[in-house]
């Protein structure tokens, strides 16, 4: 992906050193991007204290689709779905079972609408123009833990079984993205970005449930309150559908 995007800068850069901006070139098109990348998620996400939630590097699948108004201002929404590994290493140093089972990872959905600024600049007139972007988002996001088992012995721990599993979550959230993207024939393009989610605290509720030596069963709704923000880079295709 590095080379890829290193690739898209340098053309583009080459082009923009002859060209004038072209505001009111993307009016009235609709634009749709399908994109993936990789995804990093903050200090407090990926922390590994004790009280952390131990997320580690993941990715990134999703598509926005936009219209655009007036001179390069446009509006519309997107759906993104996150993918984050789960650091089972540091996880076992803070819980110390004799034996454990984890599966999944931390997976999220994210739906939300978009107010999108574009600067298009024309390299070749209808064949080659490279737009500068940037866009906001706001909307609602799902978060899940991994499925986690853990066993203990007697000796070692009141409980000798204690599992946490994920429960349906929803939460808001506020996030922004800016990159390049390169059109060809103002039909179709790719394009590199770079997104972000704000900082904000938000809780991930899970469902716990321990059993002791006697067989004895607890069962309680837990949660963990901690910064969920995340940022990544995107590499995608793009479709331009006029409307004039």
């Amino acid at each position: 992906m590095k080379k890829t995007t290193l690739f898209i800068f340098l053309i583009s850069c080459i082009g923009l050193m002859h060209a004038q901006p072209t505001l009111g070139l993307l009016d009235k098109m609709v634009t749709l991007n399908f994109y993936g990348g990789t995804l990093i998620p903050g200090e407090e996400f990926s922390s590994k204290k004790a009280d952390g939630l131990f997320a580690k590097n993941g990715f990134q699948l999703g598509f926005d689709v936009n219209y655009i108004i007036y001179k390069g201002i446009g509006v519309g929404f997107n759906y993104e779905y996150n993918n984050l590994a789960f650091n089972k290493e540091a996880f076992l140093s803070h819980s110390m079972p004799d034996r454990y089972l984890i599966k999944g990872r931390y997976n999220s959905g994210k739906f939300g609408l978009n107010v999108q600024l574009n600067l298009p600049i024309v390299i070749q007139p209808e064949k080659i123009t490279v737009n500068l972007f940037a866009e906001g988002n706001a909307g609602v996001r799902s978060m899940n833990i991994p499925s986690i088992d853990l066993e203990y012995s007697e000796l070692s721990n009141r409980y000798v079984e204690v599992t946490y599993r994920p429960r349906a979550n929803s939460m808001g959230y506020l996030g922004y993205s800016g990159g390049l993207q390169l059109i060809f024939k103002e039909k179709f393009g790719i394009n590199v970005s770079y997104s972000a989610l704000m900082k904000s605290r938000h809780s991930i509720k899970y469902s716990i449930r321990k059993f002791d030596a006697q067989n004895n069963l607890e069962e309680h709704e837990g949660y963990a309150n901690n910064y969920l923000d995340c940022s990544g880079l995107q590499i995608g295709f793009m479709v331009y559908l006029s409307t004039k």
